[in-house]
């Protein structure tokens, strides 16, 4: 009878103990402290403010592009986190065009872009970074290798001028004159070329699934 009723207790404590742990387990708290064990060999996770290099396959121009267009590129530095490969080089990623604007002789070209999504290993995952705007004729473009427009009407006045050999050098050097104005005061194209590598810094955590 003393067996019986040790049998009964331990089988009640056990249920109990089966019972605690699995409302344990579906906690906030303890799903909190334990997220991360649950990644292990699952993905690893890119967190926000982490630099991303993307190399762009599409040409982007202030010339025939507009907000809320569509661009492509692919993954030009591997990225890790942690010692830990997340997102290899060569994946392809898509994003928007946040703004093209034309410049005038007040303002210059300017381009914003943001990444939406990256493919890894098959698999396609939202991914939320943007770049810092690039201006036509400024440091960081030149540096890019952007292409600004501007100087080709004073080419052209240049050639409208031009009568006779003497007004050939006139409206040559006037041409010129003209589009060096214009390339200061007034840039207003701006483009980036297949092969552009831009710097993007994400804005939320991607945890990456392989």
């Amino acid at each position: 009878m003393r067996t019986k009723t040790l049998a009964v207790i331990t089988t009640l404590a056990v249920l109990a103990l089966g019972s605690l742990g699995s409302t344990l387990a579906n906690s906030p708290a303890y799903a909190q402290r334990h997220r991360h064990s649950r990644w292990n060999g699952s993905g690893a996770m890119v967190p926000a403010g982490t630099s991303i290099d993307v190399r762009l396959d599409s040409n982007i121009s202030t010339d025939n592009s507009h907000q809320g267009d569509t661009w492509s590129g692919s993954i030009n530095q591997s990225v890790y986190s942690r010692g830990q490969l997340v997102i290899p080089a060569g994946s392809p990623v898509t994003g928007t065009l946040m703004s093209a604007v034309q410049g005038t002789h007040d303002t210059r070209p300017q381009l914003s872009l943001s990444v939406r999504q990256v493919t890894v290993n098959g698999q396609t995952q939202m991914l939320n970074a943007d770049t810092e705007p690039i201006v036509g004729g400024s440091q960081r473009a030149k540096k890019l290798g952007a292409i600004v427009g501007g100087a080709a009407a004073g080419a052209l006045l240049g050639h409208t001028v031009a009568k006779d050999h003497h007004g050939t050098l006139i409206g040559g050097l006037l041409g010129g004159a003209t589009g060096y104005g214009l390339t200061r005061n007034a840039l207003r194209t701006l483009q980036l070329k297949p092969g552009t590598v831009l710097s993007f810094t994400t804005r939320q955590d991607m945890m990456a699934r392989r």
